[in-house]
């Protein structure tokens, strides 16, 4: 608890997860060969997002993706804040954020990605996703193309410190910093840091959701509650696999923000039990708690890995805890929760899933559509176990 942030060492990735990290910056450098991210004013680059074609166990949802893909990507640096030291890496001013945006086109999918792709005609929901530990946006592009589809806008920026591509490596540490970052994103992309090609189909004022994974849930709960901060244009949030096991139940009960608590019965890295049915149980209505069955960590990401058999999820003695113990330090972290039975889900199947759901909670909370939602909550289906406090 006495630890000084501001020299800490990024934290020591276990042998899966540094190898988890070599693959995922070889798919990086693969998707980013030839491809530098612009800036939005010149030389703007879209590229056509192949849809893949969803599961058949999922056809029981009553909520298909109506759109095909593009991706547009941009550089953005918030100048009115600063980077923290981290590890060799000295602290600097400004914040980088170079960002990855998905959004629905009436182009086909697979045309020529050197056309600039149109966007669909309308007005679409503004979605901010925040990956999780040593993540970036590619490796969670299939999530954010799904959800996408469903008709939103999604930004993804690369986070620091917690990105794969973080000078001085990876780590936890300042992940409060990201809710600054969050509130950035919303100003370009509610504001004028947008080209007019996009703008035109952005309603400032209809506000944003946040979705985020692994530590990037735990950032949307930080966007959701903490209590020394909040930004008033924040609609919605999805925790997707989020730790929240050690915030105490007070850090829930700031203000009510919409909440999809999503959790996976077969995920070892951040178990369901203790994190997003904890902050299901503590966080005002309304709230909704989604348990995929046989959903694993993992398999959210574009990368079809088990999650490792020797998995230690995080406790009160980690650098995510300890650099968020302002919220509260709560003891539900251990013991940890044994995994439920079910059968593992796919890769694409789960994927899907989440994406359906989500877009359900998301047309209700974002979009003022709540009539699918309500319906699927009264049959949701094999798949998931629900709760709700509406």
């Amino acid at each position: 608890m006495g630890t000084d942030l501001a020299s800490a060492a990024p934290r020591t990735l276990p042998g899966w997860l540094s190898g988890l990290c070599l693959t995922t910056l070889a798919i990086v450098l693969a998707a980013e060969s030839g491809c530098t991210p612009k800036s939005q004013s010149v030389d703007i680059k879209v590229d056509i997002a192949s849809q893949d074609a969803l599961s058949a166990d999922t056809a029981e949802l009553p909520v298909d993706p109506t759109w095909a893909v593009a991706t547009w990507s941009a550089d953005w640096t918030d100048t009115a804040r600063s980077t923290p030291a981290n590890g060799d890496a000295a602290a600097h001013a400004g914040r980088h954020l170079p960002v990855q945006v998905w959004y629905p086109t009436e182009q086909l999918a697979g045309q020529s990605a050197a056309m600039l792709a149109p966007v669909a005609k309308g007005v679409f929901g503004v979605v901010l996703f925040v990956h999780g530990s040593s993540g970036t946006p590619k490796v969670y592009s299939g999530l954010c193309k799904r959800l996408a589809a469903f008709g939103y806008i999604v930004v993804a920026a690369d986070f620091p410190l917690t990105s794969l591509l973080t000078d001085g490596g990876p780590s936890d540490w300042h992940v409060a910093d990201q809710t600054g970052d969050l509130r950035f994103l919303a100003d370009q992309v509610l504001g004028t840091g947008i080209p007019a090609w996009l703008a035109g189909h952005v309603d400032p004022a209809a506000g944003y959701a946040v979705v985020g994974h692994s530590t990037g849930g735990t950032v949307a709960l930080l966007a959701a509650y903490r209590s020394d901060e909040h930004d008033k244009r924040l609609r919605a949030v999805v925790d997707m696999s989020g730790d929240s096991c050690f915030f105490a139940p007070e850090f829930f009960a700031t203000r009510s923000v919409p909440l999809l608590a999503m959790g996976a019965t077969l995920d070892a890295l951040v178990p369901a039990a203790n994190n997003p049915a904890r902050a299901f149980e503590f966080a005002q209505e309304p709230a909704f708690l989604v348990l995929l069955r046989g959903g694993t960590h993992l398999q959210m990401t574009d990368m079809a890995m088990d999650d490792p058999a020797d998995a230690s999820p995080t406790g009160l003695d980690d650098p995510l805890a300890q650099t968020l113990a302002a919220w509260g330090v709560n003891g539900s972290c251990r013991p940890v929760p044994p995994l439920g039975n079910d059968p593992q889900l796919g890769h694409d199947q789960q994927r899907d899933l989440a994406a359906q759901v989500s877009a359900l909670f998301l047309k209700a909370y974002l979009s003022g559509m709540h009539t699918p939602f309500q319906a699927w909550l009264q049959n949701p289906g094999a798949l998931v176990t629900v709760q709700y406090k509406p």
